[in-house]
């Protein structure tokens, strides 16, 4: 069984070698309208807290991509004409490629690419110092849930620190400003529907070293500002950080009528045969449901596939096995609960369809207190599947639709935002700011009703502060 599964596997393998199509012309850029960019830029770029020291290169400091469009490009889509199911490596490399193209030239800049441009969802910059997540000033990058002790390798002793940049592509960007260029400036997740064919892609970074990780060599490496260690309280300093994991997601109009939503997850491999970064990120896998009918070895710990679940692909070759040396060659030590679709840096006890199916943010928008509180993504007090509690198991991997609409949790309502959980960050993160202001919610307020009389005010200054949208407890 072992070695047909890795006969099998490494013909996958070999498949998802090929080389990233090679990019179409460029398009001449329009000429640069600094002035008009600076009028348009309303949502901050980084974290007020953790500026750019005086003196630093503009083309060193991230600037949020946020000229939403109103419109968007009627292109044809590659993975269009691939069956997810049956081929899920090719429909992932169609995805990546696409999310490559333009953005390699200009090392993720998103705004200055010169075949699509893409977008970044705004408030991610400010969680309100409370878990100090807030974006750095080089590349924009949110703090992630931070891997045990060997979680990545067996040589992995330490805690590694991981932050990480989405964007999403025109379509998901006409979505990101109905929500945020709102009349009354106030964000509005009934509006979070993303139309089809929106994509997704993160790359995320970890400072753990080649020394404890080997797959890492030969990578991607940004240097980013962030914490000397995964103590969150100290001043944040420029450290190497390396790519370890790059995800994916397509709304994909095959999948209307349940999630909608195809997730999927890389690791890089810095012992494949791959000429280029993006030739070496290897895919840990595909999910476009939650198999919630699959109780299958829930509380099974370490890695495994699950040859019950219908709606997920992995691939097996990343699969550890007992006893091998892998030398510098990837392999991934856990993937969700009960071998669900989870990438490296994610935690065992949920999965990429559960977390995200629960991006949603309080409904009542008249409860000043719990505005803008997420829903809960998973049961994050398990520390491991052998923990996971089975009572919670049907609130946390039931299917929710696509789409901006109400779902009930715990008796409160919320307003789903379409798998986005920037989206949920975001509009937390607005809400968590307004509590530090003088009268925050009667100054809201005035803006809500713009010239009607406003609500009487209300004191948050004692209210507990929001739940953050979370990949885990630290």
């Amino acid at each position: 069984m072992k070695t047909a599964l890795a006969v099998s596997a490494l013909a996958l393998a070999c498949v998802l070698a090929t080389a990233v199509s090679q990019e179409r012309p460029a398009a001449p850029a329009a000429p640069a309208d600094a002035a008009a960019a600076a009028s348009a830029a309303r949502f901050p770029s980084y974290d007020p807290r953790y500026p750019p020291p005086p003196g630093t290169p503009p083309a060193d400091i991230f600037q949020l991509s946020q000229n939403y469009p109103k419109t968007y490009a009627n292109e044809t889509f590659p993975w269009m004409a691939i069956d997810f199911k049956a081929f899920p490596n090719e429909y992932l490399r169609a995805v990546l490629n696409y999310c490559l193209e333009g953005n390699v030239d200009v090392d993720f800049r998103v705004q200055d690419n010169r075949v699509r441009k893409w977008y970044h969802a705004p408030w991610l910059h400010d969680d309100g110092n409370q878990f100090g997540g807030g974006r750095e000033y080089r590349h924009g990058m949110t703090r992630e849930r931070m891997s045990r002790p060997f979680e990545l390798h067996t040589r992995q002793t330490g805690r590694g620190q991981n932050w990480a940049v989405g964007f999403y592509n025109d379509r998901g960007g006409s979505a990101l400003g109905k929500v945020w260029l709102t009349a009354d400036g106030r964000p509005d997740p009934a509006k979070s529907t993303f139309p089809p064919n929106s994509v997704a892609c993160k790359l995320l970074f970890t400072d753990a070293p080649v020394e404890q990780v080997p797959y890492l060599q030969n990578g991607k490496v940004w240097t980013a500002n962030i914490y000397p260690d995964t103590n969150y309280n100290k001043p944040r300093v420029n450290r190497e950080m390396r790519l370890l994991q790059l995800d994916v997601a397509v709304k994909d109009p095959r999948l209307a009528r349940s999630t909608g939503w195809v997730f999927g997850t890389f690791v890089y491999d810095g012992g494949s045969p791959g000429k280029t970064v993006w030739d070496r990120m290897s895919p840990v896998g595909l999910s476009w449901g939650d198999d919630l009918a699959v109780r299958t070895d829930a509380q099974r710990d370490g890695v495994f596939v699950n040859t019950a679940l219908t709606e997920a692909r992995i691939n097996g070759f990343l699969v550890e096995q007992t006893g091998w040396d892998y030398g510098n060659r990837a392999y991934v030590r856990h993937h969700g609960l009960g071998g669900r679709v989870n990438g490296p840096i994610d935690s065992p006890v949920s999965s990429c369809v559960s977390c995200h199916g629960r991006a949603g943010t309080f409904a009542n928008a008249n409860d000043p207190v719990n505005r803008g509180r997420p829903m809960a993504m998973a049961v994050f007090t398990a520390n491991k599947p052998s923990e996971y509690p089975m009572d919670k198991f049907g609130e946390f991997f039931k299917p929710i639709p696509d789409g901006a609409h109400v779902e009930t949790q715990d008796g409160s309502q919320f307003m789903t935002t379409d798998y986005s959980l920037q989206v949920t960050a975001g509009i937390r993160n607005y809400y968590q700011n307004l509590r530090s202001q003088p009268q925050p919610v009667a100054a809201e307020a005035t803006r809500a009703t713009r010239g009607l009389k406003a609500a009487a005010p209300v004191d948050l200054s004692n209210a507990p502060p929001l739940p953050r949208v979370d990949r885990d407890a630290d």
